[in-house]
């Protein structure tokens, strides 16, 4: 079964990255909204601390952009069915993503993986327009 999770539009700057991003990797991501003209996929965030698990890049390219809110899938980060892994070598856990991303002190780029048992292939494929109201 799966667990209660919403889509809802946040305010950019409530949200908490716990990555800093890859400057490359950003200005793709910039390119491809600036191109398609739409956000397919929404960020994944903790429901309670906002903290951002995953899309930091697509967060950081509608600051640049000016973008108010971006629609995320709200997640119980406290759940079993969320495992963090190190995205390369060494060790990690939700304590310490909690922990930076709480703080002004964020991670190093791919520091973190999150596995998610949850429905989070869900697609918003929205306009950058309509995100703009």
């Amino acid at each position: 079964m799966r667990e209660n999770q919403e889509i809802e539009k946040i305010k950019v700057n409530e949200l908490n990255p716990h990555e800093a991003v890859i400057e490359e990797n950003l200005l793709k991501v910039l390119n491809s909204l600036k191109t398609d003209k739409r956000l397919k996929k929404p960020l994944i965030v903790d429901r309670d601390t906002k903290i951002i698990l995953d899309g930091h890049h697509r967060a950081e390219a509608f600051k640049v952009l000016g973008l108010r809110k971006i629609p995320c899938l709200l997640v119980d980060y406290s759940s079993v069915r969320i495992e963090v892994r190190p995205h390369r070598n060494g060790n990690v856990s939700k304590e310490e993503v909690i922990e930076k991303g709480l703080s002004d002190k964020v991670f190093h780029p791919k520091t973190s993986k999150h596995e998610m048992d949850l429905d989070c292939e869900k697609f918003v494929d929205q306009s950058i327009a309509d995100l703009k109201r």
